[in-house]
């Protein structure tokens, strides 16, 4: 009872809940056995933690031994107010709790409010749920399933019943309907893709790639997608490479002129320290007057030439 109404507050049956916890076994054990026809040997209080969006824990639990032998788990749920969706919240505990303690669970709502609660009480037929069918892919006809004209009939075929020393048989036998089936190239790839992922099931893997490799077929790998994505892959990783490389070399490239610089630099100031002429040292350097006159500045500050 832990369900807002629409001021906002809890569900006001709440209030209710610690008369409800100290009063069952007196109270209203003996109401439920007048409701479901039994009489109550002994019982076990069962409290589980049910989350949802919020915690919650289930109180009313009980794992009851009738006098005829019977045990099942006993939920009670006490109601002050009707509740739209009450019949799948006891749902959702069924669910929960048949998981938890694999046993038949009967629910019991309590409603302590006015008049006739307007709720459902008992889903339909078609929402039961009552369990589930199995269709086992080994034992269908291997035959069958390659005759089929639906590539995915065909594909399944390396997961059914055949003998082991046939496998490569089979497989060669899968390729071929593939490409008598498949409605493109494109297509057929897919398939063969498909095939060599369910070989795995059975450890052909190696063998049904051998197979797909081996096919006389024209097959444009330049169209599949995986392709695609390495080249993209590399292309991108060579751009990266090629940026590197120009990088290291324009690096290089200015190291290069630095030193040259620093070279020629250091040949104009031992001219010019023997006493050798501006004018002379640009055409025996092959350098500018204007270089020569920084250089010779830089070591006579008061020179004006």
């Amino acid at each position: 009872m832990s369900k807002q109404n629409k001021d906002g507050f809890k569900n006001k049956g709440n209030i209710y809940d610690k008369i409800f916890k100290e009063n069952a076994e007196s109270i209203f054990l003996p109401l439920v056995e007048m409701q479901l026809g039994i009489q109550i040997k002994s019982f076990i209080i069962h409290k589980e933690k049910y989350q949802k969006t919020l915690e919650r824990e289930m109180d009313f639990f009980y794992e009851v031994e009738t006098q005829r032998g019977e045990t099942f788990l006993l939920h009670l749920e006490f109601q002050t107010e009707p509740e739209e969706d009450m019949l799948y919240r006891i749902g959702e505990y069924h669910n929960f709790m048949l998981r938890r303690r694999k046993m038949p669970i009967r629910h019991l709502v309590i409603f302590l409010g006015k008049g006739a609660p307007n709720m459902e009480t008992q889903v339909p037929a078609s929402q039961i749920y009552k369990g589930f069918e199995i269709v086992q892919v080994y034992n269908l006809d291997t035959q069958t399933l390659l005759s089929s004209q639906i590539p995915e009939f065909v594909l399944l075929a390396i997961l059914s019943n055949y003998p082991k020393r046939d496998a490569e048989a089979i497989l060669r036998l899968i390729v071929r309907r593939l490409r008598e089936v498949s409605s493109s190239k494109s297509s057929l790839s897919k398939y063969l893709i498909q095939l060599t992922i369910l070989a795995r099931l059975r450890k052909l893997e190696e063998l049904s790639i051998k197979i797909t490799t081996e096919m006389p077929i024209t097959y444009d790998i330049e169209s599949d997608y995986l392709y695609k994505l390495g080249m993209q892959k590399a292309r991108e990783k060579e751009l990266v490479e090629r940026k590197k490389l120009i990088e290291q070399a324009k690096r290089e490239r200015e190291k290069l002129e630095e030193q040259a610089k620093r070279e020629r630099e250091q040949a104009i100031e031992k001219l010019l320290e023997i006493g050798m002429k501006p004018q002379q040292i640009t055409q025996v350097l092959n350098v500018s007057l204007y270089l020569v006159r920084k250089v010779k500045k830089r070591m006579d500050p008061n020179s004006s030439k």
